[in-house]
């Protein structure tokens, strides 16, 4: 499958989408800065002569240039750079959040989205908000009980969650970092929450699954004892590289070093409940496609299509050049693209009319489609926002069972609606050619 792409100046680090406009997106440099691009425009039908002359300036995307990095910004002259390791749109889209080194920064969208945006788009910095280079980076929802807050991992494995109402200024880190948080020996691959935000899932390359109760966070230290704040899971033999939840929230997913997915039933946070072998190198990256389905990619640099539960290799999307490994994976805001970051300089964009289900198992008749159809997936956001969750911990098996008869009305659909996209995808003994 053939994919359009987004030139950078420097080698992307981290990709995220407007969550409102769909042609919108920032990612982070591994030379301290954050890019803004256009994205290059689907094609429908037959292309105007002048499209045709001119392809090369499909991939001119960029909108702006803004240099991120403490150490350049102070220094221009100076040779030690600070990647932009995370960038994030905030979920109204009204700010670009990102780190480097162990600063985190917010960006106004609006200028960072002006052609030639500079450093007036930076709204604050909290400097050495971490004692180690932040690694990864993630937003509560409003509706949890913390508020929308900034949820920070290093590469030591400490967590911290900051108010973004209150970064910036002087003594910023003691003001706005509201708690945190270093139970792992290693550092933290990802955050995911549940629906409401009550819980967030942190993922680390030590091994271990952490679940923090952000209900306990402003608790007595007496309430605590009965109900800890944070659980965390037997260490696994494996460093956990990524994580998503499916099955409505039920099954929590992790890519593992090994090529395994690990997979926990939600509210059991000891062992795995499950794991499914297979890829034949690391799992670095992790993308919901619906509640029984994932895109993984992998350190051989294939993106693979996946169902779990039952667990079934349904086919390949894409494959980067050179087998580089693929680093990120991410939606933009309508899901007609998925794009992929890996160690060249371009972000490729994978066009997901390919996993669009029109009811039918003819190949021809799909390719002919003129009306959009309708896209399976489209009432599922990422799995940061759209899984449940209970309330009560106590609550969580009698729910699970509760939920589970739905899935099993669901199972014959899902095959058909699974089968018809394994149609369209490469094997891997295809992928070659």
């Amino acid at each position: 499958m053939t994919s359009k792409h987004v030139d950078c100046s420097a080698q992307p680090l981290d990709v995220s989408f407007h969550p409102e406009n769909p042609g919108i997106l920032a990612a982070g440099l591994v030379d301290g800065t954050i890019e803004v691009h256009n994205l290059p425009e689907k094609e429908n039908g037959a292309r105007d002569s002048k499209s045709r002359e001119d392809d090369e300036s499909e991939n001119d995307t960029i909108l702006s240039s803004i240099l991120i990095d403490k150490l350049n910004l102070e220094n221009r002259e100076t040779t030690k750079t600070s990647s932009c390791r995370t960038a994030r749109f905030s979920r109204s889209g009204e700010n670009i959040f990102c780190s480097t080194g162990s600063d985190i920064c917010a960006l106004d969208t609006e200028k960072a989205c002006a052609l030639g945006g500079d450093e007036d788009s930076i709204l604050w910095r909290v400097s050495d908000a971490m004692e180690s280079p932040i690694h990864a980076f993630h937003q509560l929802p409003p509706e949890s009980p913390a508020g929308s807050l900034l949820c920070v991992g290093d590469e030591n494995g400490e967590i911290k969650l900051f108010d973004h109402r209150q970064c910036g200024g002087i003594n910023a880190v003691k003001r706005a970092c509201v708690q945190s948080w270093h139970k792992n020996e290693d550092y933290i691959s990802g955050f995911e929450n549940d629906l409401k935000g009550t819980t967030l899932l942190a993922a680390s390359a030590d091994g271990i699954l952490s679940s923090i109760d952000l209900r306990m966070a402003s608790s007595s230290e007496k309430s605590r004892k009965n109900n800890p704040l944070i659980r965390v899971s037997d260490k696994q033999d494996d460093e956990l590289l990524s994580i998503q939840l499916l099955k409505n929230g039920r099954k929590v997913i992790c890519g593992t070093q090994q090529g395994v997915l690990a997979v926990w039933s939600w509210g059991t946070w000891g062992d795995v409940s499950d794991r499914f072998p297979g890829h034949p190198s690391s799992i670095d990256a992790l993308l919901k496609l619906d509640e029984d389905t994932l895109l993984t990619g992998s350190s051989d640099g294939v993106i693979r299509l996946v169902q779990i539960q039952p667990d079934k290799f349904l086919g390949i999307l894409g494959q980067h050049d050179h087998g580089y490994p693929i680093e990120k994976l991410q939606f933009n805001a309508d899901k007609s693209y998925v794009g992929s970051v890996s160690h060249d300089n371009m972000i490729r964009l994978w066009d997901m009319d390919i996993l669009r289900d029109d009811g039918s198992d003819d190949d021809d008749e799909y390719n002919d489609v003129t009306e959009e159809p309708d896209l399976k997936i489209a009432a599922t956001q990422t799995s940061t926002f759209k899984h449940d969750s209970d309330d009560d911990w106590s609550d969580e098996e009698d729910n699970d069972l509760d939920r589970s008869d739905d899935s099993d009305e669901d199972d014959e659909q899902k095959g058909t609606l699974n089968d018809r996209r394994k149609k369209r995808l490469k094997t891997e003994n295809e992928k070659f050619f």
